[in-house]
């Protein structure tokens, strides 16, 4: 039989195969019963060793997600907070241009959703409300939508 890996080496398995915030990885560890203890001096170690920064990981995801264009800046925070990132360092990361950002990232979407023909205003409301944009950013997104189509 084998024996237990040790938190440390089951942490090191785990961001070796998928970046993880600091918040998930103790989270993963305590429920596969490693002690309390055992799982701060991995975390510990793996802090002194740089391979688990929140601060740079936060970062780097905050701006893929900002690349990929699907998300307003409110479900990009959320997501970014629900991934065990500090609250407080999260929302540091909202850009000036925020507003700009999501007016783009809204007319993208709804360019590639809907076409001339096919655009229906009630559903595309929908669309981009469940992608979390506020209502403003919306009716701006529809009202282009509208005058370019037309």
């Amino acid at each position: 039989m084998r024996e237990k890996k040790t938190a440390l080496m089951k942490a090191t398995d785990l961001l070796a195969s998928q970046d993880q915030s600091t918040a998930i990885l103790r989270r993963k560890l305590l429920m596969r019963k490693y002690s309390a203890e055992e799982v701060d001096t991995a975390i510990d170690k793996l802090k002194q060793y740089n391979y688990l920064d929140d601060e740079e990981l936060c970062r780097r995801q905050f701006e893929n997600f900002c690349a990929e264009e699907k998300l307003s800046m409110r479900q990009i925070l959320m997501k970014l907070i629900q991934r065990g990132f500090d609250k407080d360092f999260v929302m540091n990361l909202l850009p000036e241009n925020a507003d700009e950002y999501e007016q783009n990232v809204a007319e993208k979407l709804l360019a590639k959703k809907f076409s001339a023909a096919k655009f229906d205003r009630v559903k595309a409301w929908k669309f981009l409300s469940s992608r979390g944009f506020d209502g403003e950013i919306i009716s701006h997104a529809v009202e282009n939508f509208d005058t370019d189509t037309e």
